[in-house]
């Protein structure tokens, strides 16, 4: 009696291709965990852009700075929490923070103390 060949992947080829599936899984998974990193951090940035220009705004208008987002009519992107940490008439410095990673950026403008990760006056900085 001879055997025939049964259409279909054997045993062996079946596990090959799971094999090959899971290491590239494991390449693409830190990449993808970058990638989210790095729009964390680019959203904190736009944030506190948007911020600055804010505030510079109100300060054009009142002549002094606020740390009062309704006064200011801004409006943080959603998962962003911003907090001013110091706000006079002649300077003004705040952090950004974002759930779900645990960078921190921060910016500060005037007369205000340098405010790590900032090392420059109204440059952003992050870590």
């Amino acid at each position: 009696m001879a055997l025939r060949a049964r259409p279909g992947f054997s045993l062996i080829e079946l596990f090959t291709v799971l094999a090959v599936v899971a290491i590239l899984a494991a390449l693409a998974i830190p990449r993808i965990h970058g990638a989210k990193h790095r729009y964390y951090v680019i959203t904190m940035e736009e944030d506190l852009k948007n911020l600055a220009v804010t505030e510079e705004a109100y300060w054009s208008s009142v002549d002094t700075y606020t740390s009062d987002m309704n006064a200011l009519r801004f409006q943080p992107t959603p998962g962003v929490s911003i907090s001013f940490v110091t706000v006079d008439s002649s300077g003004w410095s705040a952090t950004a923070s974002i759930v779900n990673d645990t960078s921190i950026c921060a910016i500060y403008y005037g007369t205000a103390a340098v405010l790590p990760p900032a090392t420059t006056k109204a440059i952003i900085g992050c870590q």
